[in-house]
């Protein structure tokens, strides 16, 4: 028997936060937008917000989590710091992603903070390149500014090694990590859940 209250199984919603001046560059907005192309027709809900419009994306995953719907939280550099920082603020379980995540400049103790309680799972996406570009000096000034990378993400339930530059987050959201799955099949889990 199902309860009056229940509420039904609904399609996942995904949040995608941008790092630091990917409103030009395009790298996770793009890619958001053709997963929004792709996923909405079959009811799931697709967003995108840069790194610093944090209470609008807090607004956005607090309005899913009301639906009953399953949400994954994705960040790409400073966007990843965004999307744990945003965690941190939900009551409900969410699948956590960070695409070579760069601490935004904060006070140490926010570096050791440990996993969110909201992150039921939470996956890195390392990049470590094999031939060093521009973005990837951009990603090394951030460490330096930032401190790094937050506690959290070192301490992921998985991490996904790849030999990407920075700026290649679409090759990271695809990469197989050594279980054979990656960010993609871990949104894609987001249905049964």
């Amino acid at each position: 028997m199902v309860s009056a209250t229940a509420i039904p199984n609904r399609p996942p919603a995904e949040l995608y936060i941008g790092g630091a001046a990917d409103e030009a560059s395009r790298l996770v907005l793009g890619y958001s937008e053709a997963r929004r192309r792709l996923l909405e027709p079959k009811g799931w809900q697709v967003r995108y917000f840069p790194h610093y419009r944090i209470p609008e994306a807090l607004a956005f995953a607090r309005a899913m989590a009301g639906e009953g719907r399953p949400l994954g939280l994705i960040g790409h550099s400073w966007g990843a710091d965004g999307a744990l920082r945003l965690a941190r603020r939900l009551e409900t379980d969410v699948l956590l992603i960070g695409a070579d995540p760069v601490a935004k400049p904060a006070l140490p103790p926010a570096l050791w903070r440990g996993r969110p309680e909201a992150a039921r799972t939470l996956v890195h996406v390392d990049a470590v390149a094999e031939a060093r570009d521009r973005s990837d000096h951009v990603k090394t000034m951030g460490y330096l500014a930032g401190g790094g990378v937050h506690r959290a993400w070192r301490e992921a339930d998985h991490i996904i090694p790849t030999r990407l530059n920075h700026w290649n987050f679409a090759g990271m959201m695809a990469a197989k990590g050594p279980d054979g799955r990656s960010a993609e099949d871990w949104l894609a889990s987001l249905v049964a859940a």
